[in-house]
């Protein structure tokens, strides 16, 4: 089986298909290589935590000798618990380590340096603590602490260190590997993909785009006309090959409609000739000869023809009957016409009339309106002055209120001063029994005496002052009262006054509104018969027209050839731009009765 004849949906299916297990292919590969990578950072990882362990093993180590050499230097029992935890941390760091370690020969490295560990405990720790228990022996004990002991166990941690740095190259060496992979898989991958995706492409454009090019360009060459044409790939069995054949039927049925198009022009020719004789109006036009599939309209012709001519005969006569009655119209509209401007005229003049007295009656209206404002005015300034003249009295109170309250504080300062007076009398005779020694009091006394008798006597003047100046301020309070009366009696005659204008104005705006409204069914009553005018001018318009369009009809007729008949006088054009010319006045003339132009109607 060749690609021509595989169907297109499993030629793109195949297609994507090898693109797809190309780049699966790929993807396995980058993803194991992914996987590897991800594998050996976490063992990278793991590496780094055993060797910080084995790095806590050793610090361990030397911590737990500096607590012994700290005991045994200073005595002090919290260095040889310092020890113990050391020893312990030993011990939980080589677990640790033992469980991070990934290669099996560090298990061995670790006991080793247990055992060197134990070693220097039991041959010298357990030694100098022993030591340093009998006094005895203490300075004993200080010279084994003092000395080398940490040189197996820092041997031991330089061998396990160096074997997990060479394991970590390892793993540095396959992280190297794993990136190289993954990079050689993704250029292989894309260079295949791109070289897979170029040959199908070019493969599905030469199986599929160029023979749906050529096909269009047959149905091209199919719908310009031309039907000689040679259709490719038809023996294909594909879509294409169905498409192919799909237009073959198409070319066979424009072939077909071609020679049944020849046969319609034909009989569209003669209809044609046949309609050419109806419109110079020569109604013994007939048709004879049409192919069997066109006879219906031979036929119909025919006896349209002859029903046409029965018609013409008849509108004959019917054309002279509408000529009679458009005369007759004609001299009864014209009559009704003069009536209708004769009371125009009437409603034209009521309505001017009309329209003077509604003006007379607005502007006394407005007259009025504006009384009423004054007088509304000079209220609202008289109430204002009133509310003036209240602010005035509760002032004059006020004043007086204080006036009062500055005597009772006078008295106050009259009664101070007499006390005060009465105070340097005592003193003057307690410094008179005093004799020389109470001299000098003496004239103290006798100044302040002086100066309260002079603060009385001001205070005196101050009152009798204050006093003059209230009975002024009641004078002013009355005087302002009688002022607020007056104001009072003037608003309340503005009142009244503003009462009667107000009356005055609300009667001259209602026999204004009852003006307007006759004035309005007065206008009302002139567009009714300025209507009336129009639609008489329209109908006598019409009657003029319908004469007009009668004798026009008739000229009609007589142009076909179906026998005798009368013919129709000339048109009167005269008549017809006479009722024009009154319709376009009476259309220009419907406005309100205030704006009419009775003279143009």
């Amino acid at each position: 089986m060749t690609l021509r004849n595989i169907a297109i949906p499993r030629k793109l299916a195949l297609a994507f298909a090898v693109l797809i297990a190309t780049f699966s292919i790929v993807s396995l590969v980058v993803f194991a290589n992914v996987r590897t990578l991800h594998e050996v950072a976490v063992t990278r990882d793991e590496a780094k935590l055993a060797s910080d362990h084995a790095d806590d093993m050793l610090n361990g180590v030397v911590e737990g000798q500096s607590a012994v050499r700290g005991y045994v230097l200073l005595g002090k029992p919290a260095f040889l618990d310092t020890y113990k935890e050391n020893a312990a941390a030993i011990t939980a760091a080589a677990a640790e380590f033992s469980r991070y370690a990934a290669r099996p020969d560090q298990a061995e490295r670790v006991r080793r340096f247990l055992a060197a560990v134990e070693t220097w405990q039991r041959t010298k720790v357990e030694p100098t603590l022993a030591a340093f228990a009998d006094p005895a022996t203490r300075e004993q004990a200080r010279e084994l602490a003092g000395s080398k002991q940490l040189g197996p166990m820092r041997d031991s941690i330089k061998e396990i260190q160096a074997a997990q740095q060479a394991w970590v190259d390892e793993q540095d060496a396959a992280q190297r590997h794993a990136e190289t992979m993954v990079m050689l898989a993704l250029a292989l991958g894309g260079a295949i993909a791109v070289a897979l995706a170029a040959t199908l492409g070019m493969l599905l454009s030469r199986s599929i785009a160029q023979p749906v090019v050529a096909i269009a360009a047959v149905m091209e060459e199919l719908a310009a006309g031309r039907h000689e044409v040679t259709l490719p790939n038809a023996d294909r069995r594909d879509e294409i090959g169905t498409m192919a054949r799909a237009v073959a039927v198409f070319r066979d049925a424009a072939v077909e409609k071609a020679r049944d198009e020849q046969e319609r022009q034909a009989v569209f020719a003669e209809v044609g000739d046949g309609l050419a004789r109806l419109a110079d109006a020569d109604l013994a036009a007939r048709f004879s000869g049409f192919p069997p599939a066109y006879a219906k309209l031979e036929q119909d012709f025919n006896a349209a023809m002859d029903a046409m001519a029965q018609v013409m005969g008849a509108v004959t006569s019917a054309t002279n009957g509408i000529n009679d009655g458009a005369a007759d119209i004609r001299a009864a509209s014209d009559d009704l016409s003069q009536r209708t401007e004769q009371q125009a005229a009437s409603l034209e003049e009521t309505a001017a009339a009309m329209e003077e007295i509604t003006s007379t009656v607005r502007e006394t209206a407005a007259s009025a309106a504006q009384a009423n404002r004054t007088v509304e005015a000079a209220r609202t300034e008289a109430e204002q002055s009133a509310e003036v003249v209240e602010r005035a009295v509760a002032a004059m109170g006020g004043i007086e209120r204080a006036s009062g309250e500055i005597g009772e504080i006078i008295g106050v300062i009259d009664a101070i001063a007499f006390q005060t007076n009465l105070l340097a009398l005592n003193a003057g005779v307690e410094a008179a029994r005093a004799g020389d020694a109470g001299k000098g009091f003496a004239v103290v006394a006798s100044e302040v005496r002086a100066l309260a008798q002079r603060s009385a006597d001001a205070a005196r003047d101050v009152k009798s002052k204050i006093t003059a100046a209230t009975e002024q301020v009641d004078a002013g309070v009355a005087l302002v009262n009688e002022a607020g009366g007056a104001l009072a009696r003037i608003n309340a005659r503005v009142g009244e006054i503003s009462g009667l204008v107000r009356t005055i104005a609300t009667a001259a705006d209602q026999q204004a509104t009852g003006l307007q409204q006759v004035n309005t069914a007065v206008a009302e009553m002139d567009n009714v018969t300025q209507q009336n005018a129009a639609m008489v001018e329209e109908a006598t318009a019409a009657a003029r027209s319908l004469a007009v369009e009668a004798d026009s009809l008739a000229q009609q007729v007589s142009r076909f050839k179906v026998g005798a008949a009368p013919r129709a006088a000339s048109p009167v054009h005269q008549l017809q731009q006479r009722a024009a010319a009154g319709v376009r006045r009476i259309a220009g003339s419907r406005a309100t009765a205030t704006s009419d132009d009775w003279s143009g109607f």
